[in-house]
């Protein structure tokens, strides 16, 4: 079989978070293969919404919390250096989210009110995270004003910190700029096994591919539900938790929204050219792509509710994504010690796009530093790795995956 080349680092999946590794990695010089088994951002990073609700989304992990508000703070530089590298505009928009939520339960909503007071360390001592912001309620008469086509009995939460841009301009440019920084991407390109020395039990120097081998000192996996797959063939089970999501596009004559709507069952997010994204649905345990008839009225629906008028839009599309989610909700990042030369940065779940710009950031640092202390030990993927001769067979010998 021939080779393809020795690199530094190789990256197999070519979604957010793996661009995201593949250009940080390539911005401190290293010589880096992105690997991608269909197109880049053809995955759940191309189906998302692309929401960076770092404070929103009530993380309950306060290390998935404050690696959220870290990578959001990323966003506005990453987006301009990005640019001047590809001419990409991601889209970026910084007009804030409107929370759903009446002012009674303002007064007496725990989770809200923890927004914006101090944690507590094991020691009962406060810790302040830092990149919140202080939130503004909006009664009906400056909903009125700002949001003339919202209808609310009493007003809406303002968070003027959140924002929102494009995923698949995100992921396009993320992948342009590594290849303009060095990086060879290798599309349609399906990794079928880990190379490793010494048999089946040494380090991992590579990568075994369709095309070929590639040669490499570090092996990062970021291909979602795929890199699951990919362990199996090394003995491994890491357990995924795919959840499906069906999404809307409206064309509306004028404009209709200028800031992203974020409730509990619904999100209404405004983009460029009089559109607004509705989604989404939430469907455990399917892995299909297909948008069931019964989602179009089930979002516009709910949408209704916050926006009457969004009916009388055009349809212009829907499509539909798998999340991949992980048991305790909570991103599979670090070294994996029982395989050296691995890396892990996969199940981000339905956060993806607001965690890649500090994934790639840190993920980076830790893996040309051959270092795993920077990264939360909650992330590591070997609280979840499970041998595949200690799992309980089926008769027939095919293994139960709770």
């Amino acid at each position: 079989m021939r080779s393809n080349g020795h690199y530094d680092a190789i990256v197999v999946g070519a979604g957010v978070i793996g661009a995201s590794i593949a250009y940080e990695l390539s911005l401190k010089g290293m010589k880096v293969a992105l690997i991608e088994k269909n197109q880049p951002a053809s995955g759940s990073s191309g189906a998302a919404g692309g929401m960076l609700a770092a404070e929103s989304e009530h993380f309950e992990s306060k290390d998935l919390r404050k690696w959220a508000l870290y990578s959001r703070s990323l966003y506005n530089q990453l987006t301009e250096q990005l640019y001047e590298l590809t001419g990409i505009h991601c889209g970026l928009r910084s007009e804030g989210f409107l929370l759903p939520i009446d002012e009674q339960d303002l007064k007496q909503s725990h989770t809200i009110h923890s927004l914006h007071t101090p944690n507590r360390n094991n020691n009962g001592n406060e810790e302040h995270l830092s990149n919140t912001s202080p939130l503004e309620w909006w009664n009906r008469q400056r909903l009125a004003l700002e949001e003339p086509y919202i209808h609310a009995e009493q007003g809406m939460l303002y968070n003027p910190a959140e924002q929102q841009l494009i995923p698949a301009l995100l992921n396009e440019a993320l992948v342009m700029a590594a290849i303009r920084l060095g990086a060879v991407l290798y599309r349609q390109t399906e990794v079928t096994r880990l190379l490793r020395e010494h048999g089946n039990h040494g380090r991992v120097t590579g990568v075994v591919t369709e095309q070929g081998i590639m040669y490499g000192e570090r092996v990062i996996l970021s291909s979602g539900i795929g890199s699951g797959r990919l362990l199996e063939t090394e003995g491994y089970r890491l357990p995924f938790l795919p959840v499906k999501g069906e999404l809307l596009e409206i064309r509306t004559p004028s404009c209709w929204l200028n800031h992203t709507i974020y409730g509990n069952q619904i999100y209404i997010i405004p983009k460029q050219g009089n559109r607004i994204w509705i989604g989404a649905t939430s469907k455990p345990g399917r892995t299909d792509t297909i948008v069931e008839a019964g989602a179009v009225p089930e979002l516009l629906f709910k949408a209704r509710q916050y926006i009457p008028a969004i009916t009388n839009g055009e349809l212009v599309r829907c499509w539909a994504g798998v999340r991949p989610g992980t048991p305790d909700e909570l991103p599979y990042l670090g070294r994996l010690e029982p395989i050296p030369g691995v890396w892990m940065a996969c199940g981000h779940y339905r956060n993806g796009i607001l965690l890649a710009a500090g994934t790639g950031r840190i993920m980076a640092d830790a893996v040309a530093a051959d270092q795993s202390n920077m990264i939360p030990t909650s992330f590591s993927p070997e609280r979840a790795l499970q041998p595949l001769s200690g799992l309980q067979e089926k008769e027939g010998g095919t293994p139960v995956w709770n």
